[in-house]
């Protein structure tokens, strides 16, 4: 069986074109994660790399608060900085889907990681749907899911099941870390299908898992896929550069 998800990307030019644009936004539409090996993206390249797939924050447009603590940076604070010392990211989850409008993606640059550790899992959420039984879809296909954990962050609902706006696949669209309960459902109800549905989108046949040296970069498609940072380095410092990524408004 073909790996789930993710592709190499080498020889990044120097300056990006939009035939450059193009080429990156087919392989990323078709492979869901890129990784850039040894891209060594300094903040100016970060940004200009990330701008070539839509609006750039640092987290959520709207929410000065939402940076739990990490430093922003750049000129208009488009870069994250994460530092490990502040906040580990070890639970499965896909990037503010609390939010009313979450991000389409994100780009993560490795400025210090562990020698031994400190790995980046991500989950490939059209499989997690296409793997369902018929049975089960039928079900997740009519439901509307609520994301967010106030007041820590805000709340939204989503639907369980989205189309994807480019490729037109389908995506399970729910994940351990914001997704709190379905619509209409009893709370027994809504917490044994979210549990099910969670399970069986984490087992490992649906990852691909890369392990980080300094100067890598990943980019992925916050849509169709969830990630989890392993939290197996100890005191190692790890920090990194994210730029998150937003659809241009309509």
């Amino acid at each position: 069986m073909p790996q789930a998800l993710g592709a190499v990307v080498t020889g990044l030019p120097e300056t990006f074109d939009g035939a450059v644009a193009a080429q990156l936004n087919d392989a990323w539409m078709r492979h869901q994660v890129l990784f850039f090996p040894q891209a060594h993206l300094d903040d100016e390249r970060l940004i200009a790399l990330g701008s070539l797939f839509g609006n750039l924050a640092a987290t959520s447009p709207g929410r000065a608060d939402d940076h739990r603590q990490q430093t922003v940076l750049g000129a208009h604070g488009e870069i994250l900085e994460i530092d490990a010392d502040k906040e580990r990211a070890n639970a499965w989850h896909t990037d503010v889907t609390w939010a009313e409008t979450p991000p389409t993606g994100a780009l993560l640059s490795m400025r210090t990681c562990p020698e031994r550790g400190g790995d980046t899992m991500w989950l490939d959420q059209y499989r997690a749907y296409e793997t369902l039984s018929e049975p089960v879809r039928t079900l997740v296909d009519g439901l509307r899911a609520v994301h967010g954990r106030p007041p820590s962050t805000g709340e939204h609902t989503h639907p369980a099941v989205i189309t994807h706006p480019v490729t037109g696949r389908r995506a399970l669209f729910v994940n351990r870390g914001w997704t709190t309960r379905f619509e209409g459902m009893s709370s027994i109800e809504s917490t044994g299908l979210l549990r099910m549905l969670c399970d069986h989108a984490e087992r490992p046949e649906n990852t691909v898992r890369w392990t980080w040296t300094p100067g890598d970069a990943a980019l992925w498609d916050n849509r169709c896929t969830q990630h989890y940072a392993v939290n197996d380095y100890g005191t190692a410092k790890r920090v990194l550069h994210r730029v998150t990524i937003f659809a241009p408004a309509a």
